[in-house]
Order: structure tokens, then C-alpha cells, then sequence
């Protein structure tokens, strides 16, 4: 029986060092977050082609899920300047962006390794980013 405790007690201390030192980097992370103060949050998608919200058209009953995903032929991607948009959230000030890359509607901006994943790559009338990390 002591034996049995003594092993609950460890037991109990080792956990509580890992969740310590686990808290730790969070806390690092976090603190880095609140000192970035502003981000930039892009998000782009097929909806872009006709102004059609994607996170509540469907809901609202706005456009029915085939009116929707005839926007793949018209998003073209002809003004994604990712140099200027950098640019831009430079002069902004802030310090981090992040882009959606895939969104409620399934569509995923870049190729994707999914079977039968509909992807602007191959889906759409831009077929391909020229992007230096995708290419």
C-alpha cells in the first residue's frame, strides 16, 4: 500500500512538472502574440468572384451550393500580387499575416494531396498560383 502511494505521489509530481513546462511555452507564444499587437487576416476565396459571402450564403439560403461553386470559373486570380499585398501589411505595421487557404465551402486556394479535394488549382479558372513557396 505504501508502495502504491509513493507511485500516485510521483506520478502526480511528474505530471504536474510536463503541464508546467508546457505552460511555459505557451506563455512564451502568447506573450509574443501580445506584443505583435497588429495582424493582418486574409481571406480570399471563389466568393470573391461574385461578392457572395461563403460563410453565411448557404445558411441564409442566399444561393443554392451549385450557383455557388459556378464562381470556380470565373476566379481567375488575374490581380493576386502576393509582393504587394506583403508590401502592404509591411507599411501597416503589422507584424504577421495569415491567409485562409481553405474555407467553409471546401475550396482550397492551393493544391491539395486530398483524393477529390476541389482545389482553385484544378478546379478553377486560375489553375495555378505563381507563389514562391508553391511552385
Amino acid at each position: 500500500m505504501r508502495y502504491l502511494k509513493f507511485f500516485i505521489i510521483l506520478f502526480a509530481l511528474f505530471i504536474n512538472s510536463r503541464l508546467s513546462a508546457q505552460q511555459k511555452v505557451s506563455d512564451q507564444k502568447m506573450q509574443w502574440f501580445a506584443d505583435a499587437k497588429l495582424g493582418i487576416f486574409i481571406h480570399w476565396g471563389i466568393y470573391s468572384v461574385n461578392g457572395i459571402s461563403e460563410s453565411w450564403s448557404f445558411f441564409n439560403n442566399y444561393i443554392n451550393h451549385d450557383a455557388y461553386m459556378k464562381q470556380l470559373d470565373g476566379f481567375t486570380a488575374a490581380k493576386y500580387k502576393p509582393e504587394e499585398w506583403v508590401n502592404l501589411i509591411k507599411e501597416s505595421g503589422a507584424k504577421y499575416a495569415v491567409i485562409t487557404t481553405k474555407h467553409h465551402d471546401g475550396v482550397a486556394l492551393w493544391d491539395s494531396k486530398i483524393p477529390n479535394a476541389t482545389t482553385t488549382v484544378i478546379s478553377s479558372a486560375a489553375k495555378r498560383f505563381n507563389h514562391p513557396i508553391c511552385n
